[in-house]
């Protein structure tokens, strides 16, 4: 009796480690960006390029003051954040300059997509590349 327990046992934590692997076939990638409902279902445009160069830099700009009780008190202050200047080769263009915050940590030779719409542009990675090369 103690055997059928004992495999029993084993059964249920080879099946829970299997289950909680970190290999499992949903992944989940981490993101700081929300959209609003009304982008669902509209077609974006976009390119593919390479990261020539990049390094952080600062972005300046002015806020209002706001006292202890989170009131504005009619004076701006300035406000500074970190973030990344790419140069970006697109397949297809002219070389460019662009600056965004570097969420998913691009680095010097990576594919990205250049996301088009209206007239702004976001890079992110090109996760078609990291997927074919496995």
């Amino acid at each position: 009796m103690s055997r059928i327990w004992v495999f029993y046992f084993l059964m249920q934590f080879a099946f829970f480690q299997i289950s909680c692997s970190p290999h499992t076939h949903i992944k989940i990638h981490d993101s700081n960006t929300v959209y609003g409902v009304n982008v669902l279902g509209q077609s974006k445009s976009f390119t593919r390029g390479k990261i020539i160069t990049a390094r952080d830099v600062q972005i300046e700009w002015q806020e209002q003051e706001k006292d202890n009780a989170g009131k504005e008190t009619g004076d701006e202050v300035g406000v500074r954040s970190f973030a990344t200047e790419f140069v970006i080769e697109p397949d297809a263009g002219e070389t460019f300059l662009f600056v965004q915050y570097n969420e998913e940590q691009l680095k010097v030779g990576e594919q990205v997509l250049l996301l088009k719409e209206n007239n702004k542009i976001r890079i992110v990675r090109d996760r078609r590349i990291l997927e074919d090369g496995k």
